[in-house]
């Protein structure tokens, strides 16, 4: 009977997790099926980060609810303090090391997002990457810029126009 328990406790955790995973895919899936991105085929890891930022404060205005409506001193209702320890382990989640999501990166990949019916035991075909929020990721530098700079440096130099 122990291992019986077992395997059907490990089995609920799976469920757990799968269903997890599997309502940040439906949210991605139907942020990205809305009609100002429809036409969008893949994205660059910026447009996802920003994605990113947008899946952090879905709940942003609830939150804002619950707290201000809150009794100094008294239990929040379970729903609520629920909300609130979810929220705070994505923000944290997200900031420490990023979060897993869909990668939209691919064309392929969002067009089988896009397609997705929803189904947890189908949860596992979407390929996810690991991305921070917009303020987390690497500044890049534009290389077209230094480079162009650096080609006039020389033309200055050797006296030669760059064409």
């Amino acid at each position: 009977m122990n291992k019986e328990s077992q395997l059907a406790r490990a089995k609920e955790d799976r469920v757990k997790v799968a269903m997890a995973q599997g309502q940040k895919q439906v949210w991605f899936r139907d942020r990205i099926n809305e009609e100002d991105l429809l036409e969008q085929k893949s994205w660059t890891i910026e447009q996802l980060a920003k994605l990113v930022d947008e899946y952090l404060q879905r709940n942003d205005d609830e939150i804002e609810d619950i707290e201000s409506g809150r009794v100094k001193g008294r239990a929040l209702a379970p729903k609520d303090a629920l909300l609130l320890q979810i929220m705070e382990t994505e923000q944290k989640d997200a900031k420490l090391g990023g979060i897993e999501v869909p990668d939209l990166t691919s064309a392929f990949m969002a067009k089988t997002l896009r397609s997705w019916d929803g189904d947890v035991n189908s949860v596992s075909t979407i390929k996810l990457i690991n991305c921070k929020p917009s303020d987390q990721q690497p500044k890049r530098r534009d290389v077209g810029a230094s480079t162009k700079s650096a080609e006039q440096a020389i033309a200055q130099a050797t006296g030669m126009t760059v064409g």
